[in-house]
């Protein structure tokens, strides 16, 4: 079993790295098809507004500035859709699974987990971290400058361009060293839409006593990014006092990126008991309410879950 002694996400990690494939192969894959999206539309001329000389294009042709922004527009719309219908399914899954920005964070902690295994390999996670990070801001940049203006532009051109490349990626850096999933829980606007529009998404973390008993080790609350409680997230807090009939909120479901890291803690500590099987994982939450079915009905009098305290 993991001896927690202290509450240490990036230590977790690095435990959960040694014991095999994570799902950060398959989060990779999926930050890289948002990156594609992302460079592949401006890149191909469905859309772009530049502002370096106002050659603008919609659908590889060239356009006023007006069409160029409601082509920028209609594109974000079209994106926004595709992660919110995803979302009503799944939760805040693109959160954990999709962002940049939350890819970005990982970054820097995994600039923490292999600055414990020598020099070199925290100097080789720096160097893929600043890659990503220019790789996502170029992508961005892409939507609104033609990347001609790198050769072909004056120097003044050229120098504010890479002026704004590079506030852009230092300000991406420093989030992964400084931030990190405080933005994710306190900052980010589409997370916290996201946090009460898909309050009661079908698909989540399931946490569960049958068959095997949790231990209570903690390490599901430790690694968790933004400090929930996998333990508790499918279950109900009271109705709001001013309307008992309300539908009772589930606690913590709306906050949870889906991102996976409690579940991997979870068969990391029961990994040496391959007969047991980990009371968590992704599937239904289960609507359950403390009490009988008596005080189910009448959630008004359920006394709200409160929080966990934030890991420092």
């Amino acid at each position: 079993m993991l001896p927690l002694k202290e509450k240490d996400r990036v230590r977790i990690l690095s435990a959960v790295a040694r014991k095999g494939p994570s799902y950060q192969t398959i989060r990779i894959v999926v930050i890289n098809i948002s990156l594609a999206i992302l460079l592949f539309i401006p890149l191909s001329g469905t859309v772009r507004v530049d502002i370096w000389r106002g050659h603008h294009l919609l659908f590889g042709e060239p356009a006023d500035l007006a069409k160029a922004l409601g082509g920028f527009i209609i594109s974000m719309a079209i994106l926004y859709g595709l992660t919110f219908l995803s979302n009503m399914i799944v939760g805040r899954f693109f959160c954990g699974w999709g962002c940049p920005v939350g890819f970005v964070s990982r970054l820097g902690e995994e600039v923490d987990v292999k600055g414990k295994k020598g020099r070199s390999k925290r100097v080789i996670s720096h160097l893929a971290g600043a890659g990503f990070v220019a790789t996502f801001v170029a992508a961005v940049m892409l939507w609104w400058v033609d990347p001609r203006v790198l050769i072909e532009g004056s120097m003044k051109a050229r120098i504010i361009t890479l002026s704004v490349f590079a506030i852009l990626w230092l300000g991406g850096y420093l989030h992964a060293f400084r931030w990190r999933f405080g933005f994710c829980r306190t900052v980010c606007p589409i997370g916290l839409y996201y946090r009460y529009v898909t309050s009661q998404a079908p698909i989540g973390i399931v946490f569960s006593e049958v068959p095997d008993p949790c231990i209570e080790c903690g390490a599901c609350e430790t690694i968790c990014p933004v400090n929930l409680d996998p333990k508790h997230l499918g279950e109900f807090t009271g109705a709001p006092q001013d309307d008992p009939d309300a539908e009772p909120d589930r606690y913590g479901d709306a906050e949870c990126l889906r991102c996976g890291d409690c579940i991997e803690a979870c068969r990391m500590v029961f990994k040496a008991k391959p007969d047991v099987v980990p009371p968590l994982r992704f599937g239904h939450p289960e609507n359950k309410k403390s009490g009988d079915e008596d005080d189910a009905a009448e959630p008004a009098e359920t006394e709200p879950l409160r929080p966990p305290t934030a890991v420092s």
